[in-house]
Order: C-alpha cells, then structure tokens, then sequence
C-alpha cells in the first residue's frame, strides 16, 4: 500500500470482507492490491479461489506484491530482510495449481 500512495494514489485497506488486500485509486483510476508474504524464494505464493475469480473478472487492474525471503528473529520479521516485488496478477498466466478441493457429501 505504500508503494502506491508514494506514486500519488489514494489506498484503502479493504481485507475485510473482499477478495483483495486494498483498494487505490488517482484520478478515474482504479486498482485492486493483493499481498503476499513468504519465506520461500518466492516461486510460488498461495492465492484463495475468490482472489482468482476476482482476479479473472477484473483483468488488468489487479497487482500482486510479493514480499519473499522474510526472515523471522525471535518470532518477529526482519524488515530488512527479503524482497519486494510488484507483479500484474493475472492468474491465467504462469502455473495455476489446485491445493485442495471441497467435497460435496452425496
């Protein structure tokens, strides 16, 4: 969120009750933020379903931060630690997993 409100825009935190982190906005624009975090090298990063089908019904106004190789001291993240990267988050490109499924009872 900070990325973007140095660059101008307005943000507004909206994890609850949404399919993505924030929302931001300059001008008639308008952006949805997701973010994620992760010790791994960041290959990879979970995404929920609702956050793929947001994603799918607003092509090109979603982004993806991806905050990876977080170190934790003593429990807490190292702030210093990592990278940060800002991708557009389209989940028809690269590599679209299923983690798990929901079983319906018949």
């Amino acid at each position: 969120m900070r990325h973007y409100r140095d660059q101008g825009w307005t943000v507004t935190d909206t994890r609850q009750n949404h399919p993505y982190d924030a929302v931001a906005v300059r001008g008639t624009e308008r952006i949805f933020l997701e973010a994620k975090g992760t010790q791994s090298r960041g290959h990879s990063v979970i995404v929920t379903r609702n956050e793929v089908d947001h994603a799918r019904k607003h092509p090109g106004l979603c982004m993806m931060g991806v905050w990876s190789g977080i170190r934790l001291i003593d429990g807490d993240v190292d702030p210093q630690s990592g990278q940060f990267e800002i991708l557009a988050f389209n989940p028809d490109k690269g590599l679209l997993s299923p983690r798990d499924f929901d079983w319906t009872l018949p």
